[in-house]
């Protein structure tokens, strides 16, 4: 049987959304932020309506 996956930021969220869900629902998380913008570039598009451009870290 497949699970669904929810990443939420903290511990402690993950294990209440996990009590709520159910055992259907991987609740994992992430201890953080799992996008951000760059710091060496401008990272926004400034010709396509100020478009973020984030990177994975």
């Amino acid at each position: 049987m497949s699970k669904y996956l929810v990443i939420v930021e903290s511990p402690t969220k993950a294990k209440t959304i996990h009590a709520i869900l159910g055992k259907d629902y991987d609740v994992t998380s992430s201890m953080g932020h799992v996008v951000d913008l760059p710091a060496n570039k401008l990272a926004i598009d400034i010709d396509n309506d100020y478009l973020p451009q984030y990177r994975v870290i």
